[in-house]
């Protein structure tokens, strides 16, 4: 507008006067807009300034917080959510971070709980190897032989089992069962252990407590804690077996006369690999309690435990109800 006024004076020459009041309204308007334009720097500066302040107290992990939230403008909106998005990542960080710990820490148990067998498999395979070897001795080796490949074939069906919990490759599927009927699978599984070693299992529970459950998991878990019974129960020894539906959860004990569980140790035997000090020479590897929980807690329940020396342990086993029924108020 400004150079067509002039070409608009240039062509029509006007009286002076008017001449240099167009001059001056020019050089006004020029100093107008020099002078908007040094105040939009300006600004565009500052605000660059405070974005650059922001980011910075975010990389040293400082939520400052440069411009006003209580204003409803663009850049604080900014502000927020990459201070959000700061947050998200940090999270996604430590949880990257705890699933490499918990690999090397899976990596470091593993080596040390195959070390044993297969050195134990190595020595008695060069036993076997001598030709002067009495057949009694032979036979002794061969069946040792046998029980370090039957415990490492153990050990390798626990971890992989482990393994696919862990890495999410088999999840957890739940669906309104009876849950009865998956703790006398559990007990069946158990049995044949506990009639060897002469350790009655009775079972005091019910059909009619239906939840959402995965049965095939759960039964592993309950599975795990009678197993265990068995071991640390000796011979002539009793496990009691209940199941008992309350307004929120189902409950399942197992209880044994068995050796019991010092008390320092109560809060450490879910931990993998863990072996109490009692323990050490029965057999096992400490990953049934582990499994047992994390099967137990993925499917919202949880695990208490009470136990003496010398008067036996109580694993109780609670899981959630939800929109599970029990009895025949179901079909009124």
């Amino acid at each position: 507008m400004s150079v067509l006024f002039v070409m608009l004076m240039l062509y029509f020459r006007p009286e002076p006067p008017v001449l240099i009041g167009g001059f001056v309204y020019i050089a006004c308007a020029g100093a107008i807009c020099a002078g908007f334009m040094f105040s939009v720097r300006r600004e565009m500066e500052t605000v660059l300034t405070q974005l650059s302040e922001m980011i910075q107290s975010l990389i040293y992990s400082r939520d400052k917080q440069i411009f006003s939230v209580t204003e409803d403008t663009l850049l604080s909106k900014l502000q927020t959510q990459v201070i959000q998005l700061t947050g998200i990542l940090s999270v996604q960080k430590e949880r990257y971070l705890k699933e490499n710990r918990e690999i090397k820490s899976l990596i470091s148990d593993l080596s040390h709980q195959l070390k044993t067998p297969l050195a134990n498999l190595a020595m008695y395979s060069s036993l076997l190897d001598d030709a002067g070897l009495p057949p009694d001795k032979r036979l002794e080796f061969g069946k040792r032989l046998k029980s370090q490949i039957d415990k490492l074939a153990w050990l390798m069906d626990n971890l992989i089992k482990l393994s696919r919990l862990e890495s999410g490759i088999i999840s957890i599927k739940t669906e309104a069962k009876d849950l009865g009927n998956t703790v006398l699978a559990a007990i069946k599984q158990a049995f044949p252990a506990a009639e060897m070693k002469n350790v009655t299992i009775e079972w005091k529970g019910g059909q009619g407590i239906s939840l959402c459950h995965d049965a095939k998991w759960t039964a592993e878990a309950i599975y795990n804690v009678i197993d265990n019974a068995v071991k640390y129960t000796e011979p002539g020894g009793n496990i009691i077996i209940t199941l008992i539906a309350y307004d929120l959860f189902a409950r399942i004990d197992i209880a044994d006369n068995g050796q019991g569980i010092p008390g320092e140790e109560l809060n450490a035997i879910f931990r993998r690999f863990y072996r109490g000090s009692n323990v050490r020479d029965a057999e096992g590897i400490g990953l049934g309690l582990y499994l047992t929980r994390k099967i137990i807690t993925e499917q919202g329940g949880y695990i208490k435990t009470a136990s003496e020396p010398g008067s036996g342990s109580t694993f109780s086993l609670f899981l959630p109800l939800g929109r599970a029924s029990t009895g025949k108020d179901d079909f009124l």
